[in-house]
């Protein structure tokens, strides 16, 4: 997440500030196995926040302080999002196409952009944030009615621990499941988020985003569509190869974005797709709990990803200094500022499918250059890789209307424009 730090109240700079700053850890569940997972920021959504522009993704054990943490002059008071944001609007939802191999379903709440599901836990149940952008799970506690879920394994007075919670059922049976604790009360709006699954959970299953029906959906991997009707039903698959996967141990070395790391990392297992803007290509990260409502369609990019455009078409990127940010990082009292670009005319943010192919394209994007500072260095996240990278925000997928993430095939499918 990130923090316009002129504007958001010392409360979230303390959440992005002390909790979980270290470049790297292994992550709960699925990326331990294949070694030390690290995520894209190193800290909660890269240890900022600002107004409706939150991203990044998460490291085992730090707080994330995602949701959608807001300023005074930004009420996290959103309605539920149930249609277009814009750039596709006239497009239809297709999941209803592909019927019922796409799994079981659980409603859906679009919430200041971010997917929550009502998952009962134990005799309750909590709205937990479905962000792909996070390696971990997480629960708030204090979100449920005393004397709340019951827990093992670790002292729920404490923030950042992992607690063996029992009763969780998310598209399964009640079973006990590792959630790191963390409090979401100073969210404030009139959704009381409970917690967040991330990928260490979501990569079990196909899950199938329908935004346009607020519904989602998860599948076993022997039992989801097939790709001839995901074809036929108008949708296209972006390669995850590598960065998004149900067996960690096939995610790629750390180094390979980012030649600075260490071999016994991996990337963040967070579904990462090909990109291309004037013809320079990158890798982008599919980030639903990035909530860019107040610049839709916004993208950050790293300073590599930043000199590939400008190689590739020196006019590409037009500055737009009014829409610039200064973040919040993981180092408590050192911030980043983030340059704010258009795209000029007939120029696009492109998601490239298999070989190449334009799969949805955007001229309305809008690029957010991080300078991750060297006193910062240490959070890690896009800022600090080596490789053309970048973060994408919300409104797209509201856009897309519905998405699939498949980490069995490695591959997200998205409609085709």
């Amino acid at each position: 997440m990130r923090a316009v730090t002129s504007s958001v109240g010392p409360w979230l700079l303390f959440l992005a500030a002390g909790f979980g700053c270290s470049s790297s850890s292994t992550t709960t569940g699925g990326a331990a196995d294949g070694g030390s997972s690290k995520d894209a920021g190193g800290t909660a959504h890269d240890g900022a926040t600002s107004p409706g522009h939150a991203e990044g993704a998460e490291e085992a054990g730090a707080a994330h302080d995602a949701g959608h943490l807001v300023d005074a002059s930004h009420t996290n008071d959103a309605p539920q999002i149930t249609g277009d944001s814009g750039a596709d609007a006239s497009s239809s939802d297709r999941v209803p196409l592909l019927g019922a191999c796409v799994g079981t379903s659980m409603a859906l709440t679009v919430y200041a952009q971010t997917p929550y599901a009502n998952v009962p836990v134990g005799s309750e149940s909590g709205e937990f944030a479905l962000d792909f952008g996070s390696t971990f799970s997480s629960i708030d506690l204090s979100a449920f009615a005393a004397p709340g879920p019951t827990t093992s394994d670790c002292d729920t007075a404490d923030l950042g621990e992992t607690c063996t919670v029992a009763g969780f059922a998310f598209f399964a049976s009640p079973s006990s499941v590792d959630l790191v604790t963390e409090d979401f009360s100073g969210l404030g709006g009139t959704l009381r988020q409970a917690g967040i699954i991330g990928t260490d959970l979501l990569s079990a299953h196909v899950i199938t985003i329908d935004y346009a029906a607020s519904t989602v959906y998860a599948s076993t991997s022997s039992t989801f569509c097939s790709s001839s009707a995901l074809t036929t039903a108008g949708f296209v698959p972006l390669t995850v190869a590598g960065f998004y996967e149900n067996d960690p141990t096939l995610l790629k070395p750390a180094t390979d974005v980012d030649s600075a790391d260490s071999s016994a990392d991996s990337v963040p297992n967070v579904p990462t797709v090909p990109v291309a803007v004037a013809g320079a290509a990158a890798i982008a990260q599919l980030d639903t709990g990035f909530d860019d409502d107040v610049t839709p369609f916004s993208v950050n990019i790293n300073k590599a990803f930043y000199a590939a455009i400008v190689a590739a078409n020196a006019t590409a990127l037009v500055r737009a200094a009014a829409l610039d940010e200064t973040l919040s990082t993981c180092v408590n009292g050192v911030s980043e500022s983030a340059k704010a670009y258009t795209l000029a005319s007939g120029v696009t943010f492109d998601f490239n499918g298999t070989g190449g192919a334009t799969a949805r394209a955007y001229g309305q994007a809008v690029m957010f250059v991080k300078d991750t500072p060297s006193a910062a260095a240490t959070c890690g996240g896009i800022g600090t890789w080596t490789v053309p990278a970048a973060q994408v925000g919300a409104s797209f997928y509201i856009d897309m209307k519905g998405l699939v993430f498949d980490p069995f095939g490695a591959k997200v499918w998205v409609p085709l424009q």
